[in-house]
């Protein structure tokens, strides 16, 4: 038993220094970004089937973003603030297809452009493989808008809604790092749900989601 918790501690030890050499590899500040699709489908996937339901599954679209990561100093974690865009789809039906009569329905486009404020912990072999865990708040700061339309004034309302209204959601990721490239698969949720009542039952108008994601960091 004594041996058995020798070598315990032994790789308890070689892990976390490890993480701890990795992270001062990776140096104090980092920069990246990443692209990927988002769905609102009930759970990732995990068989062909399932991705495509996800593909097809109502407030599917795509995701991308830029980062900038500040790693502390000495231990295996950072912090990370993320400008996010995103893309998606949903189908409106038609007032003959709300009545029963018809199956049109319209399609629109919406996008989001928000601020996840993120706190990670990054583990690995130095600098070539690491797995990465993070979680954090996001911030909405303007919707309907491309990253070319932000104003000062988005930026502005969206710190004045925070203090007055705050609507903040959160998410929750992990990742893999391969030398400069890096894969991470995330879930979206919310603190507080919008409710609406039907026939006596509360159903939450917030629905949740997760993100696939591919990118670099430099």
């Amino acid at each position: 038993m004594k041996k058995f918790l020798l070598a315990i501690v032994a790789i308890t030890t070689l892990s976390v220094g490890s993480a701890v050499a990795g992270n001062n590899l990776l140096g104090l500040f980092n920069v990246g970004g990443r692209i990927g699709i988002i769905s609102s489908s009930e759970g990732i996937p995990t068989t062909s089937d399932g991705v495509k339901d996800a593909i097809k599954a109502e407030g599917t679209g795509w995701t991308g973003n830029v980062f900038a990561r500040i790693n502390i100093p000495k231990l295996p974690l950072y912090i990370q603030p993320e400008l996010q865009y995103t893309n998606t789809t949903i189908n409106i039906p038609s007032i003959d297809d709300i009545v029963g009569g018809g199956k049109e329905q319209t399609t629109e486009s919406h996008k989001y452009i928000d601020l996840p404020l993120l706190v990670g912990a990054e583990f690995g072999l130095g600098s070539l493989v690491s797995v990465r865990i993070n979680v954090g708040p996001v911030f909405p700061i303007a919707s309907e808008k491309g990253f070319k339309d932000l104003g000062k004034e988005d930026f502005e309302d969206a710190w004045n809604s925070l203090k007055t209204d705050p609507k903040m959601t959160w998410t929750a990721g992990l990742g893999v790092k391969v030398l400069s490239l890096i894969a991470e698969i995330r879930y979206n949720g919310n603190f507080n749900g919008d409710t609406v009542s039907v026939d006596n039952v509360s159903v939450n108008t917030e629905r949740t989601s997760w993100n696939l994601s591919l990118g670099v960091m430099f």
